[in-house]
């Protein structure tokens, strides 16, 4: 008897995509969904019960069963998801829209491509990475791991994304871009030129709002500077703040003067 393992439940989306899935193909007998938050486990999402945490999967057989990451609220988030999947063995499978036509498209493991998306020819996805409804993704492009691409973006031809990229809903990247890893495009933004590494960009035309290393990776204000004496640690946070004020300033500037 086939289960499939659904790991994350903030993703109701990739639920409904699963189940249509299975309504096309008939692969699973079983579709479950695990989250390690306990306040969620008895509940469903679209008659899929919540059955428990990841460490279900200690006890699932690899010959019968497969499992799908539906974590991603972040690049960050998601990678972690994986690595911490990845650990018990089982194969992933992946989630792709049986409406979308992936002849000439060469993909990762554990990829998930929502309905609407268009691929053209050549294209690569890392594995890990996930392709909102309605995003375009152009001949030649190179997608590294992990990385999430919002609905409606277009990524034009030959672009390359490291990993971990994360281009926002609307958002375009102009043909034979390069995009270093972890970099975060934001909504509705246009990247006329490649981005260095870790930055973070937003605008038309995209400008750098943060450059890599001035993110929090992810990371609390009060995780921060852990292991340091009480002075250093007050330093380490007060530097991130001010940081992210300037960041957040750029933003302010670059909205206002792109609705005038």
């Amino acid at each position: 008897m086939a289960t499939l393992y659904l790991c994350g439940a903030g993703n109701p989306e990739g639920v409904r995509l699963a189940l249509n899935i299975n309504r096309a193909q008939s692969r699973w007998e079983h579709i479950v969904i695990l989250d390690d938050d306990p306040s969620k486990h008895g509940q469903s999402i679209l008659g899929v019960e919540i059955t428990g945490p990841f460490t279900v999967l200690e006890r699932a057989d690899p010959a019968s069963s497969e499992v799908a990451n539906l974590v991603a609220r972040t690049t960050r988030k998601r990678q972690s998801a994986l690595r911490k999947i990845q650990t018990y063995g089982l194969p992933f499978v992946p989630l792709i829209d049986p409406g979308v036509d992936m002849m000439g498209v060469d993909v990762g493991k554990d990829i998930t491509v929502y309905r609407g998306v268009l691929f053209c020819a050549n294209a690569t996805v890392g594995e890990g990475s996930v392709i909102f409804a309605g995003a375009i993704v152009g001949h030649g492009c190179f997608l590294g791991r992990c990385c999430i691409v919002g609905p409606g973006a277009v990524i034009n031809a030959r672009v390359e994304l490291g990993d971990g990229v994360y281009v926002g809903t609307n958002a375009s990247i102009l043909p034979d871009l390069k995009i270093g890893s972890w970099v975060t495009i934001g909504a509705n933004s246009a990247a006329v030129q490649d981005v260095p590494a870790g930055a973070t960009v937003m605008g038309v035309p995209a400008q750098i709002l943060m450059e890599g290393g001035q993110e929090l990776n992810g990371e609390s204000l009060d995780s921060l500077g852990k292991g340091q004496g009480d002075s250093e640690r007050t330093e380490i946070q007060s530097e991130a703040l001010r940081k992210l004020r300037i960041a957040q300033e750029k933003y302010i500037k670059a909205y206002r003067s792109n609705k005038t």
